[in-house]
């Protein structure tokens, strides 16, 4: 057997030998020389002409589909392109608590607008709704095999339903924004056609969904927010959003002012993005906090996040007050306010420059270059940590990774605004 070394020694050791030379006192360089060429390889690209055998002659995209193509090529080829097929562990999977949560988050907020808006329902009456939606969700969704199971587990979370549903009705009872779509979709048969990309050099197209769109009618101009509920953990990342990652929200509310008439009229004007936290925050502080300091906490946590238009009168409009809690920007002593916030000149000049890395992304994918291009900002966000597709590309040896630092609001309007001076825009 061997006996373990010193670290130092077993490396001064190995350093004298080269791995051919190695191969070839093993009698094995003919080998040795063939495994090296088979892993010398690249990936190389995708005849044009068989792109549109490979996606069809319309390139349907989802929000999540360019979030791939973003975070890495090789990536999207592998899953959309191949449909290769990620290996999964056995295992029994009750439905996903957020699409519960979501499921009865939509049709509460729904049924509360049909009896007159939450300034007219109480909150026991909400959560008495939405608690109804939930027994009706459970018992359309589970076998009677798992019912057991799937009854205790949810049963379990209907306390973390409630401090969800309280948090939709305080923000909502408050607000002059109000629900006016529930499930908006753009596609073939939804009530929004899909979402045309430019350029790209091949028909595509954006299908997908919101959650929900608030409206407000300020009588020069109807003000509309989409609103997307996140069961997990979801800031407004402005380097990502930069390099085309978690573009969704963004590209769902610059395009409903074009085809959204229905909903929003002839006057509409985008007032902004934001994420619901749709799970209650959870608190680890070993019993250290007073009653009020945990709950300033769970204020803090229950922040929403997104990027705002910078106009106090909609942003009164979504949170009265002067202090507010619940909205991504901050009043100063001074009376200016500071946050995740946009004028109407920022909005446009991102909306180009949303559409134009969209049109990039499909440039890219039309190209056929499938060299792996992976996506990460320190530990933060990282496209290899749960791909699937690992030993197919050996991440280790990938040489197109993209490594990219934290960008704050001023850093990111900056660089929007070379970008798009520098392209004409």
């Amino acid at each position: 057997g061997f006996a373990p070394a010193d670290g130092l020694e077993a490396g001064a050791y190995l350093a004298r030998w080269d791995a051919g030379d190695v191969a070839g006192r093993l009698n094995v360089r003919d080998t040795y020389s063939e495994t090296c060429r088979r892993r010398d390889y690249r990936f190389g690209k995708v005849e044009r002409e068989n792109i549109a055998k490979i996606y069809g002659s319309t390139l349907n995209l989802s929000a999540s589909q360019i979030d791939r193509q973003a975070e890495c090529r090789l990536s999207y080829f592998l899953k959309y392109g191949l449909r290769v097929q990620e290996r999964k562990e056995a295992a029994i999977d009750p439905a996903e608590f957020g699409t519960y949560v979501h499921a009865v988050l939509e049709n509460s907020a729904r049924r509360i607008g049909e009896l007159g808006g939450f300034h007219q329902v109480s909150l026991e009456e909400t959560l008495e709704i939405a608690h109804g939606f939930s027994e009706e969700y459970a018992r359309e969704h589970f076998s009677q095999i798992e019912s057991e199971r799937v009854t205790y587990l949810f049963r379990r979370h209907i306390q973390e339903l409630d401090m969800v549903v309280r948090e939709l009705w305080q923000e909502l009872s408050q607000a002059a924004f109000a629900p006016a779509g529930f499930e908006v979709g753009f596609g073939d048969g939804e009530g929004l056609p899909p979402i045309p990309i430019p350029g790209g050099g091949m028909n595509a197209v954006l299908r997908g969904f919101i959650d929900r769109v608030d409206t407000w009618d300020s009588g020069a101009s109807r003000y509309y927010r989409v609103v997307d509920y996140k069961t997990g953990k979801k800031d407004f990342d402005y380097c990502d959003v930069f390099n085309g990652v978690g573009l969704q929200m963004l590209l769902y509310m610059f395009a409903l002012k074009s085809s959204g008439s229905d909903m929003l009229g002839d006057r509409p004007v985008a007032a902004g993005v934001q994420y619901f936290p749709a799970r209650a925050p959870y608190l680890t502080s070993d019993g250290k906090l007073t009653a009020e300091e945990a709950e300033q906490e769970r204020i803090s946590q229950w922040k929403r996040k997104g990027l705002l238009l910078n106009d106090e009168d909609v942003l009164q409009a979504m949170e009265p007050g002067d202090a507010p809690k619940r909205m991504c920007y901050s009043v100063k002593k001074d009376g200016t306010i500071s946050g995740d916030l946009a004028d109407r000149q920022q909005l446009k000049l991102l909306e180009e420059y949303v559409f134009r890395v969209l049109s990039g992304l499909v440039e890219d994918i039309v190209s056929g270059n499938v060299e792996p291009n992976p996506y990460t900002r320190g530990s933060a966000h990282d496209a290899c940590r749960f791909c699937p597709y690992g030993p197919v590309c050996h991440p280790a040896a990938v040489e197109g990774r993209r490594s990219y630092k934290m960008m704050d609001a001023r850093r990111f309007w900056e660089e929007i605004g070379k970008e798009m001076g520098d392209h004409g825009g």
